[in-house]
């Protein structure tokens, strides 16, 4: 049997008198370090649902589902923990100041049953009142206006979410819009193509 170098008894002392580098997890709290990468959580308040953490994630971890078969159509964003690798590229990527979704301490991720280790938040959708397109979220159309200002009141989808958040009421009530489409229709809530259309049907009429 050989007998333990200078060096072992050295380091087999320090190790005695050390403190221990893991925690007394579960037994006492875990209070992980500043950096920590732990899992994603949507911010309902600044997520504006432009999907790009969806687009982003390498996993496949979070799902962007667009649900218009309801009276209130509504964009849906679901977080799976159990996919998420936590590489912190949804909250790189998001536009609303990386506010929307971010990466949290939350490590304890255990679940009893499949669908617990899910969250989702929801947002208003804009469909096209002609087509029943999707348009987009309302609140990533609002942070379109946010950014360019006073730009936004040139494009027509955009001047309507004006109209709606300076609380002018429209004198062309917001009804079905049936075709063949007419000029007054591009003042409605209409997709880029209907829009088109609409320009083409009016100046076919001209002619």
């Amino acid at each position: 049997m050989k007998k333990p170098k200078i060096r072992e008894l050295r380091e087999a002392l320090t190790s005695i008198f050390s403190r221990p580098y893991t925690t007394k997890f579960p037994y006492r709290e875990h209070v992980p370090f500043e950096r920590f990468r732990g899992k994603p959580k949507f911010n309902p308040e600044k997520c504006v649902a432009c999907g790009a953490c969806s687009i982003v994630c390498p996993a496949g971890a979070i799902k962007l589902e667009d649900i218009t078969d309801v009276n209130k159509p509504v964009r849906r964003l679901t977080h799976y923990s159990g996919i998420c690798i936590f590489c912190g590229q949804c909250e790189a990527n998001c536009i609303a100041d990386k506010l929307g979704i971010k990466l949290t301490k939350e490590f304890d991720l255990a679940y009893f049953k499949q669908g617990e280790d899910s969250h989702f938040v929801e947002h208003e959708l804009v469909v096209c009142n002609c087509c029943g397109k999707i348009i987009g979220a309302k609140k990533h159309l609002i942070w379109t206006i946010r950014k360019i200002g006073h730009l936004s009141f040139a494009q027509g989808i955009l001047l309507n979410v004006n109209q709606e958040l300076l609380e002018i009421k429209s004198e062309i009530p917001e009804t079905k819009v049936e075709k063949p489409l007419k000029r007054t229709d591009i003042f409605k809530i209409i997709c880029p193509q209907c829009r088109r259309e609409s320009f083409l049907i009016d100046e076919a009429a001209k002619s």
